[in-house]
């Protein structure tokens, strides 16, 4: 990198990679507000997003997304954390066009950027700025983004390096920052969980499309295992009562909803080929605004599994993991997102 002056305050942040892909597809998956908090840490990005109080999505991105990532302390203390259009920062990611579409999962997997509005005619760096990049510029035969990210600190713009390594251009862009909004982000209490589970993000995703359009309301219910056995239904197949003692057995879980024509019921036993996990000592059953049910659908598209939990008070925290890249050692992972939301209540 090229030597700066004395007199320039320290570089807080510096992140660089040669795809914006994954980085671009975990900001899309909270995509749910036009502004976002981003916090910076040694561990990565922290981007939270609020929704009228009563839905928070953040994304958790690690560093390993990066192939640089240097983080300094603010010399005051203070979290490095500011409040940015993410739209705009989406559009800067997609600027050449690349960061829309799939990433592989690699052995170094780099950020994906999702679409966001561009501050026109902001960011133009000097001739040296670019000169800078020639040792970062993306390779390889397919079409990415390449980026660096820089900030200096407060009162300084969050600067992108961007370049298109199909047709080489580069172009760079400043995003002003503001003062972070205080968010009421309620955090979940794993020692009064009720319900823990894991799934494939499919089998989800899935059930989410099933639902009635019209439903204004979601309920998810659970049974733990070892039930009495429901009497059998005279009308019902051999098949059917059969499912129904194996649920009564192992446990179940069950996305529910009514809409104008008829309810909807879709059932997930606990069975190896469905659930990773399921834990559940009693009966469990909250029901939840279905349009912010719906919200996780895009964040499922490009995951692999999804942990929900559910506090004593019908508190539900959902976390979707991303695809993990080859070679990345064993407790990490390539990105999670997290939604957090209160229960209606009965009279809603």
């Amino acid at each position: 990198m090229t030597s700066r002056s004395q007199s320039v305050p320290t570089q807080v942040l510096l992140a660089e990679t040669n795809d914006v892909r994954p980085f671009a597809r975990l900001l899309k998956g909270i995509g749910l507000k036009h502004n976002a908090v981003m916090t910076v840490s040694d561990a990565g990005f922290e981007v939270t997003v609020e929704e009228v109080k009563t839905l928070f999505a953040i994304a958790w991105i690690p560093t390993n997304l990066f192939q640089t990532f240097e983080y300094t302390p603010l010399p005051s203390g203070e979290p490095a954390c500011f409040e940015i259009s993410l739209d705009a920062l989406l559009q800067c990611l997609n600027i050449f066009g690349n960061a829309s579409t799939s990433a592989t999962v690699g052995p170094v997997l780099p950020a994906a950027t999702r679409n966001r509005r561009r501050w026109a005619g902001e960011g133009e760096g000097g001739e040296g700025d670019l000169d800078d990049a020639a040792e970062w510029r993306p390779r390889g035969k397919e079409r990415r983004t390449g980026m660096r990210m820089s900030w200096m600190g407060p009162g300084s713009p969050l600067s992108m390096l961007l370049q298109d390594d199909a047709r080489g251009p580069m172009t760079n862009c400043e995003l002003t920052v503001l003062e972070p909004e205080d968010l009421v982000n309620q955090p979940f209490n794993s020692d009064d969980c009720v319900l823990y589970l894991i799934m494939k993000s499919e089998w989800f995703r899935d059930a989410l499309l099933d639902l009635p359009p019209s439903s204004t309301r979601i309920t998810l219910v659970a049974t733990p295992r070892d039930q009495p056995v429901p009497p059998e239904q005279p009308n019902a197949t051999g098949s059917s009562n059969a499912r129904h003692k194996q649920r009564a057995d192992v446990g179940n879980f069950s996305i529910q909803a009514e809409g104008d024509f008829g309810k909807t019921e879709l059932d997930y036993p606990n069975d190896k080929d469905v659930m990773d996990r399921f834990d559940c000592q009693e009966q469990v059953s909250f029901s939840y605004h279905s349009a912010h049910i719906a919200m996780l659908s895009r964040a499922l598209n490009a995951s692999i599994k999804i942990c929900l939990q559910i506090e004593s008070s019908g508190y539900l925290c959902v976390q979707i993991m991303m695809p993990v890249s080859e070679n990345l050692p064993t407790g990490n992972h390539s990105g999670i997102l997290e939604f957090k939301m209160n229960p209606l209540d009965e009279e809603e």
